[in-house]
């Protein structure tokens, strides 16, 4: 303990007998004790308690998890709805998908030459032949001739 000065005893001594004479009026007069002098002893050789953390830090820091907090939920509420986006937008790329693989079959069936045959058998008079087609080789002089005769048609 640290070593007490005598004025400060003094200063002790004197506080404590005014307290003690406050307490008397104030039980015979019915005095109010908030205008006198504190009842405690102060103790002027007792050092202040330093906070290591102040108020406006843990104030800070309160704010902080509280917008730590909103931001992740909001995160949270975003993905959410992009998950959701996604989804939609899966939905209907497998939709055209399957109508592209329904138009692929129709085309398929409709591109057989069994079908194609026998409607240009029908609609447009054609037929298969019957002997091979013979070959032949068409000079210049053939060329001419042939243009001769559909420029004068």
């Amino acid at each position: 303990m640290a070593k007490k000065l005598s004025s400060d005893v003094a200063e002790l001594v004197h506080r404590a007998q005014s307290d003690v004479s406050a307490r008397e009026n104030r039980y015979v007069y019915g005095d109010s004790s908030a205008s006198r002098a504190p009842r405690f002893v102060v103790r002027p050789n007792k050092k202040g308690v330093d906070r290591k953390v102040s108020t406006f830090s843990i104030i800070v820091l309160l704010f902080g998890f509280g917008f730590a907090i909103v931001s992740y939920i909001g995160n949270i509420i975003a993905v959410n709805g992009l998950a959701a986006e996604v989804n939609q937008l899966q939905a209907q790329y497998d939709k055209l998908v399957n109508g592209n693989a329904v138009l692929k079959a129709e085309i398929n069936r409709k591109s057989g030459w069994e079908r194609i045959g026998k409607i240009a058998g029908e609609q447009v008079g054609l037929r298969y032949l019957k002997e091979q087609p013979t070959l032949f080789n068409v000079d210049d002089d053939m060329m001419e001739e042939a243009r001769k005769r559909s420029q004068t048609k």
